[in-house]
């Protein structure tokens, strides 16, 4: 639970610009280990959504894939989907001199976002020009322009509706990605869904205790469980 939280609004409250008491939401923006963080927490968006969660799951679910019988992979060569070295700026090389100049990672092929657009390919001018930021704006058009290997030309030959949910999950731009509820109604979830059991909850869940002042890590995993029970 480490990286759990909970944002006390619904979820169309979420998608606009600000919180439940007129204020402007603030997310942190360190978060999700660094192989399954979407492109706008890399680049330091501040009004990301729950948009960044279907990139994670795509991420894992990518691994599923690759071990499937078909992919043919021992135990020791499966990988993560995209496993950069760093993620700059948020987890920069610990030690090299150029650790703080953008370009060495724009021009080298070991950063998250290198990986990221080696499979999905960089993003379009509309694209860029959708992200806040100047700073991130020239950081993206640093990369070299790439269509990418990729999505189901990796994947089609493992599951093909797969591979196409999973292409639907990897967008760089998080308007652009499936919503959960889209990517519920896949083909690929109509032989193992069971629409009689699911529950959605009629209010936003509200967790009290994260208005502690202090909590400790014994304490808040203490908590967690009760609620959970």
């Amino acid at each position: 639970f480490g990286l759990a939280r909970a944002l006390g609004c619904t979820v169309e409250k979420l998608e606009g610009d600000d919180d439940a008491s007129g204020g402007k939401r603030c997310l942190t923006g360190h978060v999700v280990t660094r192989w399954y963080r979407a492109p706008e927490l890399i680049l330091l968006q501040e009004d990301y959504t729950e948009s960044i969660d279907i990139w994670s799951v795509a991420c894992i679910y990518a691994e599923l894939l690759g071990m499937l019988e078909e992919a043919k992979m021992k135990v020791n060569e499966r990988a993560p989907l995209f496993p950069g070295h760093t993620c700059f700026p948020l987890s920069p090389h610990p030690h090299d001199a150029q650790k703080d100049n953008p370009n060495y990672y724009t021009k080298g092929n070991r950063d998250q976002l290198v990986k990221i657009f080696d499979l999905i390919g960089t993003p379009s001018a509309e694209e860029i020009r959708r992200l806040d930021g100047e700073d991130a704006q020239e950081y993206v058009c640093g990369f070299r322009k790439r269509e990418g290997s990729g999505v189901k030309k990796q994947f089609d030959h493992l599951d093909t509706q797969g591979s196409d949910l999973l292409d639907q999950m990897l967008k760089f731009d998080p308007r652009q990605r499936i919503a959960v509820r889209t990517a519920l109604d896949h083909p690929l979830f109509e032989r193992v869904r069971a629409r009689d059991l699911e529950t959605t909850a009629s209010e936003a869940i509200s967790l009290d205790f994260e208005h502690e002042v202090s909590l400790d890590e014994k304490s808040m995993r203490k908590l967690f469980l009760q609620e959970v029970r």
